[in-house]
């Protein structure tokens, strides 16, 4: 009797298996963290119309293509041969898509003294705003870097010559087309009107519906006042290296989302009581026919 009475009591005072002890609660931000990540991404891509999603390669490499056009001389005589000419899609330029790795280090005083919300989640949140933004900046200075160039005055007219020139290149024949703009050029053509009036927001992106006769017209802060960045929605792709493939998830990123664009990796440092957290990806959006 006294062997069952003390089986009984020990099953009584065993904690519960579901229960959450302080030491899930990194696990369980992390994962919070990568899964906003990877929501974000999914809703820049959706906003943009992104469907070309490659993941990179072990070498890391991104490959661009041009057209160059060989046109000969169609003034020819009756019954005489015609010259052929020749219209080339070829690679171009091939970029290495850096890591982008970050560090924080959070030390136990300051836990103490903020809290553990303000210290850890508010300031953790503030690197993933942070790595978003890079993304977005790194993607305007890569519209800038090989554009064909027109010229016109206001924005209407920009907007409507660009799509002009961007139904010329024949690999964007019946593609839709996306433009970037600045938000005080949008505010100065729209005057006293509300500019988010039929806007979605998105990843600091705005998405103005119906603008001008189309459907995809971004407003976004890095684009240079005065310009206006366009191309086809099929001529940007979207390039990652997957962390969960590469040797890297076991090795530095304890956390990842299941896309594997971001890895998280969390410790203690005992000896001078901080918290470090290591946040590691390789993202890029390109187009890969830069001329267009």
């Amino acid at each position: 009797m006294k062997k069952n009475r003390l089986k009984m009591d020990l099953q009584y005072f065993a904690a519960n298996p579901d229960l959450t002890k302080m030491a899930d609660l990194g696990e369980i931000k992390s994962i919070d963290f990568v899964n906003r990540f990877e929501v974000g991404i999914k809703e820049l891509l959706e906003l943009l119309g992104v469907t070309r999603k490659e993941p990179l390669s072990k070498d890391m490499k991104i490959q661009t293509y041009k057209w160059t056009t060989a046109l000969k001389s169609g003034d020819v005589a009756e019954g005489e041969d015609i010259p052929v000419s020749k219209a080339t899609y070829a690679k171009a330029k091939d970029y290495v898509v850096k890591f982008s790795k970050r560090r924080r280090i959070v030390s136990a005083e300051a836990i103490a003294r903020h809290g553990a919300s303000m210290a850890i989640d508010k300031a953790d949140n503030k690197i993933l705003r942070g790595i978003q933004n890079e993304l977005k900046t790194n993607f305007v200075t890569y519209l800038a870097t090989a554009p064909e160039k027109i010229s016109e005055v206001g924005l209407q007219k920009a907007l409507a010559k660009s799509w002009g020139k961007l139904s010329t290149f024949e690999e964007f024949d019946g593609e839709d087309f996306v433009s970037f703009v600045n938000p005080m050029d949008v505010a100065e053509y729209l005057g006293d009107s509300k500019v988010l009036a039929d806007a979605s927001n998105v990843f600091g992106m705005t998405l103005l519906k119906n603008f001008l006769g189309t459907a995809n017209v971004i407003v976004l802060n890095a684009i240079p006042e005065g310009k206006v960045y366009s191309t086809a929605v099929e001529n940007i792709v979207f390039a990652y290296l997957d962390i969960n493939a590469s040797d890297l998830g076991g090795l530095f990123a304890d956390f990842v989302d299941e896309t594997g664009l971001i890895g998280i990796a969390r410790d203690r440092t005992l000896t001078n009581a901080t918290l470090e957290s290591l946040f590691m990806s390789a993202l890029v959006l390109f187009a890969e026919v830069p001329e267009g």
